[in-house]
């Protein structure tokens, strides 16, 4: 029979906010990961710019102007949208501490709306950078840019969709409120990597 000394954690709470949580730094390490991956891809914009002498590059398609810019219509919309997607997240943020199941399902649902609307419109945004992911390197990055936060976006709203099916339909238990809370930082690292891409994006070629 052993001897042993152990520690009774049978009181301790299954679940709990921030860094007391797996699924919190399981979360945060994801975002550190895709993190490095967007910088790789903002690097790689900057390495191919420096090889042209105009930005974007022309192409024969494009005969109305040698250096065609991206509208800024869809973007911005876009961009504005996001940043106000920010408001009804952070209430969801706070009411999930505070355990206000109702406050929590209203928040939900604004910013899975706010998610599909901004969806839509990254669609027209591709036409409005005038170049197919094809047409030269310059499409190409930037079609890789506008569709891995495309993806980062869809999985993300899919994932505030089904929590918000949940608190509907299920119980409203402190796992599904960490969930929530772990939604709300996704969300809010969605929002601020767009920012950059979208000055990057839009900008830097009015810029040059």
């Amino acid at each position: 029979m052993s001897t042993r000394a152990v520690i009774d954690i049978s009181e301790l709470p299954h679940h709990e906010f921030d860094t007391y949580d797996p699924v919190w730094w399981g979360n945060n390490l994801l975002l550190a990961i895709e993190t490095s991956m967007f910088a790789i891809l903002i690097g790689t914009y900057f390495y191919l710019r420096q090889n042209f002498a105009l930005w974007p590059p022309p192409v024969a398609e494009l005969t109305a102007t040698l250096k065609p810019l991206p509208q800024l219509l869809y973007g911005t919309l876009n961009t504005i949208l996001l940043v106000l997607s920010c408001i009804p997240m952070v209430l969801t943020d706070i009411s999930a501490r505070r355990g206000d199941r109702f406050m929590s399902q209203v928040g939900l649902v604004t910013a899975v709306v706010c998610g599909v609307i901004a969806l839509v419109l990254r669609g027209f945004e591709f036409s409005a950078v005038y170049f197919r992911w094809d047409s030269n390197a310059y499409g190409s990055v930037v079609w890789f840019l506008l569709g891995m936060h495309m993806m980062h976006l869809a999985i993300l709203t899919t994932e505030a969709a089904l929590l918000c099916v949940w608190i509907f339909t299920r119980e409203y238990d402190m796992k599904h409120r960490v969930d929530i809370v772990t939604v709300a930082i996704y969300w809010y690292w969605v929002v601020a990597i767009w920012l950059l891409i979208y000055g990057i994006v839009y900008f830097t070629p009015r810029l040059g």
